[in-house]
């Protein structure tokens, strides 16, 4: 039995994380993109990026660890994409500064991995599980795409998710445990330890309280490690005047930084400096903190606004078989709506739901031909949709 048959003619019989979220989206939505077969006309600078930042790291696991091997083979990828039209988001910038970014993204994790459980990995797993199985429904199946599946110390394994975003995961003791992504996954596979490998794309721009990733050893502090922006100096900040010639220091600019806790000390310390002479004792502070290694100088080279994090969770048991329910309900749902040709568009245009507005599908629901040729385009027989789900399910805008 097949669920539905898709745009390239195939008959579908499994749903992904990703088709039940654009269900959950918009019904319409889910029939314009997988039924039908429309998709974005453009193509959006972070899918490729992503799949070129997952397909390195494999990489470098496969070739031995070897130093620098990942960071190649990212450039490697990404050069492919360099004359051809992608869409950048602001925070993105250009195909440059993404080769940058891939770089030091890559360059964190051969500095990180040792200490993260990443462990004997195997990547890009396809696990199916039936819904029903011993039913007139048994050929219906959740599909699911492992990015690495590692072994644990105690034995155990543990699924890895990679995504690449523009913000961190918020700082919540156990918050993953509530991802559905994830808790879909705990139970497609059996596996209730999970974790998401979530690197966090960030342009050189630097200021004060920002936090910086260290690409090298710096002082007290370690490659990897990340810190909190002290002080930055500019080549135009840096220009000494001597003799009625203007020259620059050798280093394009310099950080001063330090721990959340240390620059936040010396931060009240400036605040109760004033009045006549405040320059020289701000200075003098600044020089105090480097001197004694609560702050270290760090040059361009050495530090990225990328980041790593490494977050895990374990599963609650009762949450399992809860997410089971949940995808049976979404595939009933969505069996009813083909076998009815029923699917409501479920949009909206005011907080908290403004869906419409930004949705590629909206020439379609307006009538706007001028939309449609704008954002979209048909696909046709010859597109593998494994391959095509695969892709949608490795990015995080």
């Amino acid at each position: 039995m097949s669920l539905y048959t898709s745009a390239s003619g195939r008959e579908v019989n499994h749903l992904s994380y990703s088709a039940i979220s654009d269900y959950d989206f918009c019904p319409e939505l889910f029939r314009l993109s997988r039924i039908e077969g429309y998709v974005d006309k453009e193509k959006r600078a972070a899918f490729s990026f992503g799949n070129c930042v997952e397909a390195a790291i494999q990489f470098y696991h496969d070739n031995g660890l070897k130093a620098g091997e990942g960071i190649d083979e990212f450039k490697r990828l990404w050069l492919k994409w360099k004359d051809i039209p992608l869409v950048y988001s602001d925070q993105e910038g250009s195909w440059f500064d993404l080769l940058n970014m891939g770089a030091s993204l890559l360059r964190l994790y051969e500095v990180r991995l040792p200490d993260l459980p990443i462990k004997n990995p195997k990547f890009q797993l396809n696990y199916k599980k039936p819904l029903w199985p011993g039913t007139e429904l048994a050929d219906l199946e959740f599909t699911s795409f492992i990015d690495i599946l590692s072994t644990l110390e105690d034995g155990g394994r543990i699924i890895v998710d990679v995504k690449t975003a523009k913000s961190p995961l918020p700082d919540i003791p156990g918050i993953l445990a509530l991802d559905p992504q994830l808790k879909d996954y705990a139970w497609a596979t059996g596996i209730k330890e999970v974790a998401f490998l979530w690197l966090v794309k960030g342009r050189p721009s630097f200021k004060h309280g920002d936090t910086i990733s260290l690409l090298e050893d710096a002082g007290n502090f370690k490659a990897g490690q990340e810190l909190v922006v002290a002080k930055f100096t500019s080549p135009k900040d840096a220009v000494v005047v001597s003799e009625g010639v203007k020259t620059s220091p050798a280093v394009p600019w310099l950080l001063l930084a330090g721990t959340t806790e240390v620059v936040r000390k010396m931060d009240e310390e400036l605040d109760k400096i004033s009045g006549k002479g405040s320059k020289e004792r701000t200075e003098a502070l600044y020089a105090e903190y480097a001197a004694d290694g609560r702050l270290a100088s760090v040059s361009q080279d050495g530090v990225s606004k990328t980041r790593l994090q490494f977050v895990t969770a374990k599963i609650p048991d009762k949450d399992i078989p809860e997410a089971g329910q949940n995808i049976g309900h979404k595939m009933l749902q969505i069996k009813s709506s083909v076998e009815n040709n029923f699917f409501p568009k479920t949009g909206g245009l005011r907080y908290p739901n403004t869906k419409c507005p930004s949705c590629r599908m909206r020439g379609l629901c307006l009538g706007r031909r001028d939309l449609v040729d704008l954002l979209l385009v048909k696909i046709g027989p010859k597109v593998q949709d494994d391959d095509w789900l695969k892709e949608l399910e490795s990015e995080v805008e």
